[in-house]
């Protein structure tokens, strides 16, 4: 991941967001970006996990890794859908360019990031994501 200093960043609003990677480095990574930056964060390792936390925590962001074992990043966010959850959803793949993105926004999501994520463009996108959730 590319390197943002976390004094350059700062989110004014406090949000909770969940970060499902089954990559573990690739999830410390993002957890540490998004703590040092005032966000509440919790984690999943695969889908199940992330489900259950998203039933008991009510995350408002969600950032979903598109390949994880059990359940997919589009099946946990089309589940915290019909959870009647309000959330924002995020993906993240190291697929080609040529995915499926039709189907991904059929799920819900309002973003797709190539891996390894940029965390500049993760900085914009919880910008916008957290402008949106005073109106949502």
């Amino acid at each position: 991941m590319q390197e943002v200093p976390a004094h350059e960043v700062g989110f004014e609003m406090r949000a909770c967001v969940l970060v499902a990677d089954d990559d573990p480095v690739q999830l410390q990574e993002m957890v540490e970006f998004l703590q040092a930056n005032g966000l509440d964060v919790i984690t999943a390792a695969d889908g199940h996990e992330a489900i259950e936390r998203i039933a008991s925590e009510r995350p408002r962001i969600l950032m979903l890794d598109v390949n994880m074992p059990g359940w997919d990043g589009v099946r946990v966010a089309e589940a915290a859908r019909n959870l009647n959850h309000k959330v924002i959803v995020m993906l993240m793949t190291a697929e080609s360019e040529t995915y499926h993105y039709a189907s991904l926004a059929d799920c819900g999501a309002v973003a797709v990031f190539r891996k390894p994520v940029q965390l500049a463009k993760i900085t914009d996108f919880l910008r916008s994501a957290l402008g949106q959730a005073d109106a949502a």
